[in-house]
């Protein structure tokens, strides 16, 4: 499971405290468990005068410690998107193939910036759904096709919510459509768990199988690995795949809950929704 970070604050920050300083920062969960090593890769993505701005590595963050802390020092922004990944392969194919700068997240278009926690199981039959769209994936990352879906919809007209039910539903019908062709798998995608910004906002969605055998947390081993948590003060949110430390007022997210973070007269302001009905 990979895992995620956002942070939204009043002031410009660097987030290097939940990144690198925390007892479960973002570059300790790389490590945390040896038998679920985060290896294949990291990134941190924020805004620089309204521009995203994107540094990747296909590198283990936690035997690439120097580069980690320099990419960190040269942040500084109101919302930052880091991520760390352990790859996900629903098509079977040689791990070499996998590990690259173009897999490595997050992603970017246009003012977005999209990291996401999951495996999209039927990569290949929703790319076939993109149209043009399809011609922008650059890597083999089962996550950048989600990504584009979604880049899709939206320039559509379609906001965040409509775009991620509109998913949601395309897999249910591609599923039955397909999933005969695919008997190694059980379902069309696991974990759909993404933070993303479109540079004014901080969103994070959290969806899981409930019914999944439960898997503990990398850190602490006190909450479900696929259950996100933030953490809300007045200058600052943080939504992490896993809290970061213990002593704070960390709060879970909701199965099939959208969490969105916009700064308001000075303070962070969060709204909740459900897009499971």
């Amino acid at each position: 499971m990979c895992r995620l970070l956002g942070v939204l604050s009043v002031k410009p920050t660097n987030a290097r405290r939940y990144l690198l300083d925390d007892p479960c920062s973002l570059y300790i969960q790389s490590m945390a468990d040896p038998r679920r090593l985060q290896r294949d890769g990291w990134g941190i993505g924020y805004y620089k005068n309204g521009t995203p701005v994107i540094i990747k590595d296909y590198r283990p963050v936690y035997r690439d410690y120097r580069s980690f802390f320099s990419a960190i020092q040269k942040v500084r922004s109101n919302i930052i998107i880091s991520h760390i990944r352990r790859a996900s392969n629903p098509r079977g194919l040689k791990k070499e193939a996998l590990i690259s700068v173009e897999n490595s997240q997050p992603f970017t278009y246009d003012r977005y910036i999209f990291a996401h926690n999951g495996t999209i199981m039927i990569p290949d039959e929703l790319a076939n759904t993109l149209g043009s769209w399809k011609m922008k994936i650059k890597g083999l990352n089962d996550s950048e096709v989600y990504f584009w879906f979604l880049m899709k919809k939206m320039n559509e007209g379609l906001n965040l919510a409509e775009a991620l039910r509109e998913f949601r539903e395309i897999m249910r019908n591609l599923w039955v459509r397909v999933r005969s062709a695919h008997p190694d798998k059980d379902q069309p995608y696991h974990v759909l768990n993404i933070i993303f910004s479109d540079g004014e906002a901080l969103y994070a969605y959290c969806e899981y199988d409930e019914n999944a055998k439960p898997i503990r947390s990398l850190c602490f081993r006190d909450q479900l690995v696929y259950q996100m948590s933030y953490r809300l003060l007045d200058d600052e949110l943080v939504i992490a795949s896993e809290k970061t430390n213990r002593e704070e007022n960390w709060r879970a997210i909701k199965n099939g809950e959208m969490l969105i973070g916009r700064i308001e007269n000075g303070r962070v302001a969060v709204k909740t929704m459900s897009l499971i009905s």
